[in-house]
């Protein structure tokens, strides 16, 4: 027999294996394509928003823009009435931080609109005090009414507080500690000469000390987000 033959009956021997194994080789070369080709790419990681754009920190500023707003407005309809400078003034600090608070709120420093609404809403009931007292709007008062000029100085001695650790000693914050000292100086604690005018001023006194502690948060919060996006 000769190297040709045997090769020939070797070949015809083996000729059904392969037929048998070369389906099942090219499936699992498919299959295998197919799977390669059906893996799912991979996704970019989710990106989380910082916390001064999160739409709820956006829909509670400006729920607060919104109050702040509607006070301003009774406090203007009351000024066209009145005369009070001090009402006046307070009103006026009022507007200038509802000004702001809407330019943090475009900004996207959710938190310092906030704070700024809030700091405006106080000015403006404040100024609603004061020109309410002095149109004779003033209704029943409840059993702070001889607290009141306490509650104030409590207000007034942590702004100070406050303002001495931040080193504050002008500026806006300053402007207002001096109003709520000229409100509470023409004040009488005692009670058998305590009026209504006493405690409409304490009253307006403490709204502004309030405000001045929301307007000082603001400028802390502020700087915050100024150091945080550099």
């Amino acid at each position: 027999m000769t190297i040709r033959s045997s090769f020939a009956r070797a070949l015809g021997c083996s000729l059904p294996i392969l037929v048998l194994l070369t389906p099942l080789v090219l499936g699992s070369a498919a299959q295998a394509q197919r799977g390669r080709r059906s893996a799912p790419e991979a996704t970019a990681p989710l990106q989380v928003q910082p916390t001064w754009q999160r739409p709820r920190d956006l829909e509670r500023a400006s729920r607060d823009l919104a109050k702040a707003q509607r006070h301003l407005a009774e406090a203007s309809f009351l000024s066209q009435r009145g005369s009070s400078p001090e009402a006046a003034r307070l009103l006026e600090h009022g507007q200038e931080r509802f000004t702001n608070a809407q330019a943090s709120l475009e900004a996207g420093n959710f938190f310092a609109a906030r704070e700024q609404a809030k700091a405006a809403e106080n000015l403006a009931k404040a100024a609603k005090v004061l020109y309410e007292a002095e149109l004779g709007f003033m209704g029943r008062p409840g059993r702070s009414f001889f607290e009141t000029p306490f509650r104030a100085q409590e207000y007034l001695s942590r702004l100070q507080a406050e303002m001495a650790f931040a080193n504050i000693n002008s500026g806006s914050v300053s402007d207002l500690q001096n109003q709520v000292q000229n409100l509470l100086g023409d004040v009488s604690t005692d009670p058998s000469s305590y009026t209504f005018a006493d405690y409409s001023r304490s009253k307006a006194a403490r709204y502004s000390a309030r405000a001045a502690l929301h307007l000082l948060a603001a400028e802390r919060l502020g700087g915050m987000t100024t150091l945080t996006r550099r």
